[in-house]
């Protein structure tokens, strides 16, 4: 009996997941201390100071969730046909390098560099990401090639130690003092993009998503469908406090000393390349002669990118500007809207269902992967 309610209620709970986000933020806003302090959790280990904190177990967890949900034999047919496997994760990998110029020359004459500085950084840090494993859920909702979906989150979470830093790097140079100018201190990019992101991605995001996939293998499909409705609802509850955590100290100070102008700007640029990453995929799948399920797969795998990694980043390096945090939020939060709107076929109004989507952590592990 319990587990039936409990499984009743995670469902609900998908349906609204973008009024609980928004909860969650509105949360944090009003007491980040809370979110503040576990977020200041570390957990030390003696290999060269490596050091744990809470977001970046909870974006773990999430991951081996995503990982859950990867049949890898429903793959293979994607894998046979690679063009648009190759366009979609090319794509995102390249997207900071397509977009942020242009936001740069945008933001020229915002009178406050520090706060540009900290626009450009936190939309390079959600561009920068692999394809969000949510582009899954809303691709089956709408239609899409699912097993090609999947096997874009796959390749680009496979390749994020390579892409991640290649992408930050070739966008600060493109944005820094050498380039267009829209960030004055590359420095602590650099250093990021030199010996940060790449650990990240491999320790965060591709060895968890790994462990999801072996532990699915092991188990058989009969006892993981046994495991996956319980793996939801821990899902969802770790979004949640992931979504309170990364929050917290953005908006609390927003609240605490409230700049109205810089939340809107910081929406307007979100959302600009929110949109733009999603017009691409619409144009690549165009361009290809997709049909229908492609063009969505396409179209949402270009859009979607792991904004729960650029905000465990985004905590971990740049602590001292929460500013950096505010695209982050609202980018995550953009892309499920636009996500809705565009994630359906040309000449069709979208439709697609929010009834489980998995924010930027597991594809439906019940049938998309």
């Amino acid at each position: 009996m319990l587990p039936c309610v409990i499984f009743r209620g995670v469902a609900a709970a998908q349906r609204w997941l973008l009024g609980l986000m928004l909860g969650c933020y509105a949360l944090a806003g009003v007491a980040p201390g809370p979110g503040e302090l576990l977020r200041g959790l570390r957990l030390r280990f003696p290999i060269q100071g490596a050091v744990l904190t809470l977001p970046m177990g909870l974006l773990a967890i999430m991951l081996v969730n995503a990982g859950l949900g990867v049949r890898v034999r429903d793959i293979a047919g994607a894998v046979r046909r690679p063009l648009r496997l190759l366009l979609g994760i090319t794509a995102n990998a390249f997207l900071p390098v397509l977009l942020l110029p242009a936001l740069a020359v945008f933001l020229r004459s915002w009178p406050d560099p520090l706060e540009v500085e900290c626009l450009l950084v936190g939309v390079m840090l959600v561009l920068a990401m692999p394809i969000a494993g949510g582009a899954a859920s809303w691709g089956q909702n709408a239609g899409g090639n699912v097993p090609l979906v999947v096997a874009m989150v796959l390749g680009s979470t496979l390749l994020s130690p390579l892409t991640v830093p290649l992408g930050l790097h070739l966008a600060a140079q493109l944005v820094g003092p050498d380039g267009i100018g829209g960030l004055d201190d590359t420095t602590r990019l650099d250093g990021l993009a030199g010996t940060g992101a790449g650990p990240f991605a491999l320790a965060s995001v591709v060895l968890p998503c790994i462990v999801g996939i072996l532990v699915r293998a092991l188990l058989g499909e009969r006892r993981i469908s046994r495991v996956l409705p319980w793996v939801k609802a821990v899902n969802l509850l770790n979004v949640l406090l992931l979504c309170y955590i990364n929050a917290a100290g953005a908006l609390g100070q927003a609240l605490t000393h409230p700049d109205p102008d810089l939340l809107a700007l910081a929406l307007m640029v979100s959302g600009t390349a929110c949109a733009l990453s999603f017009l691409l995929g619409r144009w690549m799948s165009r361009w290809t002669r997709c049909n229908d399920p492609d063009h969505i797969s396409l179209t949402l795998a270009t859009g979607m990118n792991n904004t729960s990694a650029a905000a465990v980043l985004a905590t971990t390096w740049f602590s001292h500007r929460p500013e950096v945090l505010l695209p982050v939020l609202s980018y995550s939060l953009l892309q499920k809207t636009m996500a809705t709107a565009m994630g359906s076929p040309p000449g069709t109004s979208g439709s697609v269902s929010l009834a489980d989507p998995a924010a930027d952590g597991a594809p439906r592990a019940t049938t998309n992967a």
